[in-house]
């Protein structure tokens, strides 16, 4: 089973997609969750708040973005006619529901460093059991929002217009469109089996992303190249994962 990590915004008064996964999926094996499970929720700060799973809209943009990734390269992790077919349906789903949109961002076997800058150290939250204890993060999308764009901002002063820029660029476009009440999560869900129990509850990659930002905001660009570099080897071992067997 693929471990997998989510990056998910709750919102209130959100419209849910229930059309079933395309036939592909099923035939490829693509699928890592089940169809059948009801939209998550959380009361946050007074308010009942959903993040709808939308499972064939996100199946459908997975599978075009991960295959749009390596094309051209040689790399057959997905079969052309899944991407072919995946397009076709993913054209056909949002000309019939333009209102729709993906509340959530999977990622296999590791969590992008960009997703870590929404977030402070003080907002992680253990769950699951001692044995198998699993990590979330949670704050107010406004917040995280703002957090995103003065990364953005210090990248930018520093001349990083590429690479980690354009990532953290990106996932703020993602986040621009919901509403302001919006909570987001950063789920460690799966990817938390990855690690010893001790090492998972004890992981700082959150503080040492935002020490990062700041040691380049005081222009200590050593330090904050010596945090970033921590982090990416630490997450290392899991991303390899990927592209093993």
């Amino acid at each position: 089973m693929t471990k997998t990590a989510y990056l998910r915004v709750y919102s209130p008064m959100v419209e849910s997609g229930d059309a079933m996964v395309p036939r592909f999926v099923r035939t490829y094996g693509v699928l890592s969750e089940s169809e059948h499970e009801p939209d998550w929720t959380v009361d946050w700060k007074g308010q009942r708040l959903v993040c709808p799973r939308n499972l064939r809209l996100r199946v459908l943009e997975s599978t075009v973005a991960f295959a749009n990734s390596f094309s051209g390269m040689g790399v057959g992790l997905v079969p052309e006619d899944a991407a072919e077919v995946a397009d076709r349906e993913l054209k056909d789903y949002r000309r019939d529901h333009p209102d729709h949109r993906s509340h959530v961002l999977a990622s296999a076997w590791h969590i992008p460093v960009r997703w870590f800058a929404a977030f402070e150290s003080d907002e992680r939250e253990i769950y699951g059991s001692d044995e198998s204890p699993r990590i979330r993060f949670r704050t107010d999308l406004l917040t995280a929002r703002e957090r995103l764009a003065n990364a953005i901002e210090v990248l930018e002063e520093v001349g990083m217009t590429a690479g980690p820029t354009t990532e953290m660029e990106q996932l703020t476009s993602w986040l621009r469109p919901f509403d302001d009440l919006s909570m987001l999560e950063l789920d460690f869900a799966e990817v938390s089996d990855l690690f010893e129990p001790q090492d998972l509850v004890l992981d700082d990659s959150v503080s040492m992303v935002a020490e990062s930002v700041r040691a380049l905001e005081a222009g200590d660009m050593m330090r904050a190249g010596e945090l970033y570099g921590m982090v990416v080897s630490r997450w290392a071992h899991a991303y390899a994962v990927t592209f093993s067997s």
